[in-house]
């Protein structure tokens, strides 16, 4: 092997082992794995040790980034259907409602403020600050799904966050782009974005939902084929391509496939009296744990290697703060309604305002305007940098902040539990002591 070859297999093998050892310490200590990935990345890329030491110089990162709108999407589909694997179709209708409610209105609250404020402080056009706030508005499953998935929080509130997370995935998107075609062209039409939203949850969620039921027969027609699992992975993709392919969201799709899989029992017994039990529920999940795990790690480790230094400069740095702070404003008036319309408990109030991060579709649309809006007087030279450095900025904030408050809410639970017991313990002595002795 040449010393490049042998460089690149012990970045991966120590990658995993590191990965391996953030999901240990999550378990354990109940700190979230993302931050220490991210950080992992920032090390090993170019401004820090990657030149250095030859792990990844300046030439591999522009090579990575060739493939970066294939890897992410890849990853957002893995982690969606790992994440729809483990919902029940029932908390999913239940939690519905509440989804729909966090999403679009911590996506008004959030793009509303940072366009306004960059707006009159800056003197950025408004549509382009909107759209700057229209990136930075919406959570991300690619971490909202494994942190929401380990907390000891009622189901019903796991399903709606991750719902949430799916749904502004693709407001993000939508509204990002129609924004940009909207200063491009100086047109708006609500209904095309009304339809295009349509298109992408109606459309996604129906075919991605109906091919895992029919995946759940066919399986059932290789229960005595090797490879099967793989095959799953195969038709994952495909029907996540196909739903692409007529204007929709492959990333909904994923998530409803996994969702009709992970559903084998409630399909079965509304819609069919045949067998399904070729696979079982543990044997999927484990599966599929295993390499969303693979998937997961690597994802997160690039979020890192995204970070470029050399290119920041105060101005974003006060920017990127400013919308973090925002974001968690907005995040916490959005909890408190949730609470109180949805009659969550404390802890669960804390895990919502905690799921804030940014991720995968903001890394990837930071980067358009500045090739779909280059020429145009509304863009200046200086925003290339502000849009991408200021997301980047966020996205390391938010991750930090939902690694800091759900370790917070998870200790929250921790003395609760220790304060119930104690408690039931007292009442059970007292009532022992309130019993006549016969003797």
């Amino acid at each position: 092997m040449d010393p490049g070859t042998i460089t690149t297999f012990l970045a991966i093998g120590s990658i995993i082992f590191i990965g391996f050892f953030g999901n240990s310490v999550f378990n354990r200590f109940r700190i979230p794995d993302v931050l220490i990935l991210v950080l992992l990345g920032m090390v090993i890329g170019p401004d820090l040790l990657g030149t250095r030491f030859g792990l990844v110089t300046t030439e591999v990162l522009d090579s990575i980034n060739q493939f970066k709108d294939i890897f992410l999407s890849a990853a957002l589909v893995i982690i969606l259907f790992d994440g729809g694997l483990s919902l029940d179709i029932r908390s999913v209708w239940i939690s519905m409602k509440f989804s729909v409610f966090l999403a679009v209105m911590n996506f008004i609250l959030l793009a509303a403020a940072v366009s306004i404020s960059l707006h009159y402080i800056m003197g950025i056009d408004f549509l382009v600050a909107l759209t700057l706030g229209s990136i930075v508005g919406g959570t991300t499953g690619a971490v909202v799904i494994p942190i929401a998935r380990k907390m000891r929080i009622a189901e019903r509130t796991k399903t709606m966050l991750i719902m949430e997370s799916v749904m502004t995935d693709v407001l993000v998107i939508v509204a990002t782009l129609s924004l940009i075609s909207v200063i491009k062209l100086d047109e708006f039409s609500v209904w095309d974005v009304i339809y295009e939203l349509s298109m992408k949850f109606i459309v996604g969620g129906a075919v991605g939902f109906a091919a895992g039921v029919a995946w759940l027969f066919v399986l059932e027609k290789l229960r005595t084929q090797p490879l099967s699992y793989m095959v799953t992975i195969a038709a994952l993709f495909m029907v996540a391509g196909l739903v692409s392919a007529v204007g929709s969201s492959g990333a909904v799709a994923a998530l409803a496939f996994g969702l009709a899989m992970g559903n084998r029992k409630f399909i079965k017994k509304r819609l069919t009296s045949l067998s399904l039990t070729a696979i079982t529920d543990e044997h999927i999940h484990y599966f599929h744990t295993e390499i969303t795990f693979f998937v997961r790690t690597f994802f997160f480790v690039y979020l890192g290697l995204s970070f470029g230094f050399g290119t920041f400069r105060a101005e974003h740095l006060v920017v990127g703060l400013f919308i973090i702070a925002l974001t968690a404003v907005a995040r916490k008036f959005t909890a408190n309604c949730a609470c109180r319309w949805g009659d969550l408990t404390c802890s669960e109030g804390k895990a919502v305002f905690a799921m804030m991060p940014r991720g995968v579709a903001a890394a990837v649309l930071a980067t358009l305007p500045a090739t779909q809006l280059a020429g145009l007087d509304v863009w200046t030279d200086n925003l290339p940098a502000l849009f991408l450095n200021t997301t980047l900025i966020v996205i390391l904030g938010t991750t930090v902040l939902v690694t800091i408050f759900s370790f917070l809410t998870e200790r929250d639970i921790d003395k609760k539990q220790t304060k119930d017991l104690r408690t039931r313990l007292m009442d059970d002595v007292e009532q022992s002591d309130l019993k006549p002795d016969y003797e």
